[in-house]
């Protein structure tokens, strides 16, 4: 008689254990990673945007070196170009033409190699600070991978600035780079606002439908595993996760079971604490799953998009070394 409220009590709290998932909290925030490198092939028919050196140019330490870094970077082996740029720069005399194409040359390649703080600092402390338009053929070039650079090192107030002046002067371009930010940002309402009006709106929704349709709720996934352990790892398909889950919780359920119903209560409760933790856990991990199934989803789906309409910055250029 004296097990009766035992029993009652832990029933009880098994009850409030499926009460609770309600208020258990899971982010469910995308925090996709969408990155994409330029193909070699792709780098190596893209055309310097400079004049060719000529013969007396050719001839000098400062000239070889810059053919050389050229070269390399052709090939997308852009640590030896980054060296031998940076000994073209040394050599240079520094009130010749060429040194902001050099100066080019090393901040393209840092951004090409995703050295996107080397890039920013190859801008901001060279010459390229006084590129313009008038006499500077790669200047589209330079402030589009600059913005990308910029959003890629957090420095959004300077990106900001950037979009601004390119949408004065190149509305199209700031219209798809504001695109391929949100969509790397996972701002859906963002991207269909930029999109809108654009050539990119069709593809745009449905990306966005396509998304929308395969992705997994984590509240459900958390539900279902608060009702039945291991259900919430099924829906997303995670089968040996659900099995394992079920078996765990199963196990231990009995167990408890069987050390109250025998007058083990001390045995009991630890296993029955036991339980709560993976029970409790069990519930987080299906609302993870869920979550980094949606991560996976999206930037699978999110990276042919980009590539397919050409959004991402580096597929922008349209010159190379």
């Amino acid at each position: 008689m004296r097990m009766q409220p035992l029993k009652i009590s832990f029933g009880t709290l098994l009850i409030l254990c499926v009460a609770l998932t309600g208020c258990y909290k899971n982010s469910c925030c995308l925090e996709p990673n969408i990155c994409y490198a330029l193909p070699t092939r792709a780098a190596s028919c893209l055309q310097s945007p400079f004049k060719p050196l000529n013969e007396a140019e050719k001839r000098t330490d400062w000239g070889k070196e810059l053919m050389i870094g050229r070269g390399f970077a052709r090939e997308m082996d852009l640590y030896r170009a980054i060296t031998c740029f940076k000994r073209a720069r040394f050599l240079i005399p520094k009130t010749h033409e060429r040194l902001i194409e050099i100066d080019y040359d090393i901040f393209l390649s840092y951004y090409l190699a995703n050295k996107y703080d080397e890039a920013v600092d190859a801008f901001e402390t060279t010459t390229l600070m006084q590129a313009s338009l008038e006499t500077f053929p790669a200047l589209h070039d330079l402030y589009v991978a600059l913005y990308d650079a910029y959003i890629k090192t957090d420095h959004l107030d300077k990106a900001n600035s950037l979009l601004y002046f390119i949408q004065e002067t190149d509305p199209c371009t700031s219209q798809s780079l504001k695109i391929e930010t949100n969509v790397i940002d996972a701002d859906l309402e963002g991207a269909l606002s930029a999109a809108s009006e654009s050539p990119y709106e069709e593809a745009m929704s449905s990306f966005v439908h396509e998304y929308c349709c395969k992705a997994k709720s984590p509240q459900k996934a958390q539900f279902f595993n608060a009702v039945l352990p291991g259900a919430g790892y099924l829906y997303v398909g995670q089968p040996k996760s659900a099995l394992t889950s079920f078996l765990i919780n199963a196990l231990f359920i009995a167990a408890s079971y069987q050390l109250f119903d025998r007058g083990y209560v001390a045995a009991g409760i630890i296993t029955s604490s036991l339980e709560l933790g993976w029970y409790f856990g069990g519930i987080n991990g299906a609302g993870l799953a869920a979550k980094e199934y949606n991560d996976r989803l999206y930037e699978s789906i999110g990276r042919d998009f980009l590539i397919d309409n050409r959004l991402f910055p580096v597929l922008t250029l349209q010159m190379g070394f």
